[in-house]
């Protein structure tokens, strides 16, 4: 089936949401969403401005990793935010977005999604989707930050990235049918906005024991480089300030920096049960 554009009018009809989706645009190209995010934030764009895009022609992920997504086959996607939060905390924006994104799934199309941790949105340890957090122009009066979200929505088998290290997946792959972008795309702001509520409510606690119940990593076993050090325990989770628990061997818990942090998982026939 031939894809089918995105248009604004279209996403903002019937659209119940607060902040998030309050100004929409969608593009048929661009390099990349996140920068013309950026550029929108120069020009003035409110809290909450949401940019889809067909396509990228350099589009990025976690660690200047490339995204690439057929046109109009994905769900790809950029937001505007002010929370009343330093960088430090920027954490909490991957967090309440993942769980955003995994509510919707679930919800409307009663797949297994969960979260890989940090960022990756997965079914059945297939790569579906991913977030990236950036953080732009702060002073004291202004903090702004663009959340970019990718997901594979109409993709077939054969137009797959190739992903090194896992294999990906579309939602038309797991559902076997045809995914409406559109309705997919109005009910995403609507958790979005709904799940952003929350966090300008400083609810962290709830947003973070969300986002623990929908983690695969959760209880397995581990292995944690940090910097030049390489640490093995069983993963228990992240702290309010958004950092990775790790139980070592010999009881102690130790906690990483997501920026500074690489996970790696054990072979199950290697799980240790705490």
């Amino acid at each position: 089936m031939k894809p089918v554009r995105l248009f604004a009018d279209k996403i903002k009809d019937n659209l119940r949401t607060d902040i998030i989706g309050r100004e929409i645009v969608t593009l048929e190209r661009t390099v990349s969403a996140m920068d013309t995010a950026k550029q929108m934030l120069k020009e003035g764009a409110i809290e909450g401005t949401t940019i889809f895009v067909e396509e990228q022609t350099r589009g990025r992920g976690r660690t200047g990793r490339e995204w690439f997504c057929k046109s109009g086959k994905g769900l790809l996607l950029t937001v505007v935010l002010r929370p009343a939060i330093q960088p430090e905390s920027s954490y909490i924006l991957m967090v309440f977005t993942a769980v955003a994104i995994v509510q919707t799934i679930r919800d409307m199309f009663k797949l297994p999604v969960e979260i890989d941790w940090p960022n990756d949105i997965v079914i059945n340890k297939k790569k579906l989707g991913g977030i990236i957090v950036e953080t732009q122009d702060h002073t004291d009066q202004s903090k702004n930050y663009i959340v970019g979200i990718g997901i594979n929505v109409n993709l077939k088998k054969h137009e797959l990235p190739e992903e090194i290290g896992q294999p990906a997946t579309s939602l038309t792959i797991e559902k076997e049918a045809f995914i409406d972008r559109t309705n997919f795309a109005k009910a995403l702001l609507q958790n979005l906005d709904s799940w952003y509520l929350i966090l300008k409510d400083e609810r962290y606690d709830h947003i973070v024991d969300k986002w623990q119940e929908f983690c695969m990593n959760i209880g397995r076993r581990v292995n944690v480089r940090n910097t030049k050090k390489e640490f093995e325990g069983v993963f228990l989770g992240i702290s309010k300030d958004g950092e990775l628990i790790l139980q070592l061997d010999d009881g102690r818990k130790k906690k990483f920096k997501v920026e500074h942090t690489i996970m790696n998982h054990q072979p199950p026939s290697g799980f240790v049960s705490s």
